[in-house]
């Protein structure tokens, strides 16, 4: 077992990449080109309408910045600055209002470029759902004793996913009552608890820091994210690569409608975890016997 003890490391490298295509050369300027291009062909390359886009986008860009401006003015009490940009607002509105009735056509090309880029963003939101989205994963000190005590203990390595509220004592031992009751944790077994903060959903985080707090005894592996699913598949297969021990993470299924939990993990980075996290560990692990175990109960 010291063997095993010894090997936990504190950085991990290679637990997830950007995706596959953010690897190509400047990205977003190929979408971007791309969608110009068939809005150009859609509309046989018109010029006149695509200057009234060009149009409506700067007028409207134009309008946003002058009603920001306006607003700041007045939450500070600046009267002659409210009253300044306020009819800086007006007119730009009634400019931007008549140039759309003067050339419709600008609107509808404005219209396509954004739903073409709301589209493209859908898809690479959901094709990298399953992804590990990590470079590299780095222990802290306290979380690497976490780990060789639990391994120390019975020489497995037992955790149980949190979503966390309060952070409290009380908290965290009504969670592993709960869990031991509804999922077969070994009943000696030590656990420690796994909670992801998420960040921007939008993002790919370099290095996963996952660090360690004990809270009244009870020890909590914290790392901060962009989706709590990836972040959790990520740490349990550095996990069992760092110790060749197959850890076994504990969860509660979610509540509400699976469409519900489906928006929400592609916009804000959490919804039903479990069955995600089981999904990215069995793209990344090809062996079953190698998988992390994955329990949900409730």
């Amino acid at each position: 077992m010291a063997g095993l003890i010894n090997i936990v490391p504190r950085y991990l490298p290679g637990y997830g990449m950007a995706p596959e295509w953010g690897h190509a050369v400047r990205p977003v300027v190929l979408v971007y080109t791309l969608v110009c291009v068939v809005l150009a062909i859609v509309f046989n390359a018109d010029v006149d309408a695509q200057a009234g886009a060009y149009a409506t986008g700067f007028l409207a860009m134009m309008v946003s910045g002058a009603f920001a401006v306006t607003v700041s003015a007045i939450r500070k009490r600046q009267r002659r600055a409210a009253v300044g940009f306020t009819v800086l607002t007006l007119v730009l509105l009634y400019a931007l209002v008549e140039n759309i009735r003067e050339k419709p056509d600008g609107i509808t090309i404005s219209a396509f470029f954004i739903v073409g880029i709301i589209a493209i963003s859908l898809v690479s939101r959901v094709s990298r759902t399953t992804e590990r989205r990590t470079d590299h994963i780095e222990f802290a000190p306290a979380a690497r004793r976490f780990v060789t005590d639990s391994l120390e203990y019975d020489g497995a390595l037992y955790l149980i996913a949190n979503c966390r509220q309060g952070g409290d004592a009380a908290e965290y031992a009504a969670k592993e009552a709960e869990q031991r009751g509804m999922t077969p944790v070994p009943g000696p077994a030590e656990v420690l608890f796994l909670e992801i903060d998420v960040i921007d959903p939008s993002d790919f985080s370099d290095v996963l820091r996952v660090r360690g707090i004990e809270v009244d005894g009870h020890r909590v592996l914290r790392a901060e994210g962009p989706a709590a699913p990836n972040a959790i598949a990520a740490i349990l297969l550095a996990l069992r690569d760092a110790t060749g021990v197959r850890p076994h993470c504990y969860f509660e299924w979610s509540e509400g409608s699976p469409l519900t939990h489906l928006l929400h993990y592609l916009l804000l980075g959490r919804g039903d975890t479990p069955p995600v996290v089981r999904k990215i560990i069995h793209r990344c692990e090809s062996d079953p016997a190698r998988r992390p175990g994955i329990h949900v109960g409730g």
